[in-house]
Order: structure tokens, then sequence, then C-alpha cells
């Protein structure tokens, strides 16, 4: 497609006047679009959530500290009537 001199051109147009071989190729529709937005959008959501406390593990466990310094009860009355955990594989 031809474009009057000085004229804007779209983005599309652009590639398409650059790569002759992508010429054949149709705008994506803008529900592909947004399906292909969503999924990265969740993958970015799951990744922050999942992966970024593995790699700062010294943050939480020292947030983890403070706020357990912060409580006014023992391990005992939070447990309730539940059993309070003990580590069977420590040494007596």
């Amino acid at each position: 497609m031809r474009v009057p001199a000085g004229a804007p051109v779209p983005f599309w147009l652009n590639v398409k006047n650059r790569l002759p071989k992508w010429a054949k190729l149709n705008r994506p529709s803008l529900g592909s679009i947004a399906v292909v937005t969503t999924a990265l959008v969740t993958c970015c959501a799951v990744a922050a959530v999942t992966l970024y406390p593995k790699y700062h593990h010294d943050y939480y466990q020292k947030a983890q500290k403070e706020e357990r310094a912060l409580l006014r009860s023992s391990r005992e009355q939070q447990a309730g009537s539940q059993n309070v955990w003990i580590d069977p594989f420590d040494k007596k």
C-alpha cells in the first residue's frame, strides 16, 4: 500500500513494508491481543507471588521474626487445645 509523502504511517503498515515476507500476515484481532495480554499478566503475577519470596528469603524471615516478637502470648497459649509442634529429629 502506498502512503502519500508526509502522511503518518501506521505501525503495522510500516512493519509490512519493511518485511515483505510478513506482508501476508493480518493484523491480530483485538480478542487475540486481549487473551495474550491476560495470559502474560497472569504469568507475571504468579511469578511475583511465587518466585520473589524465594529470592528474598532473608527479608521475609526477618519480617516474620519481628511480627512474632510483637505477639504478647506464648506458643502454648496460641495453640489453645492443639498440641504445640516439637521437632521429632531434635537431639535430646
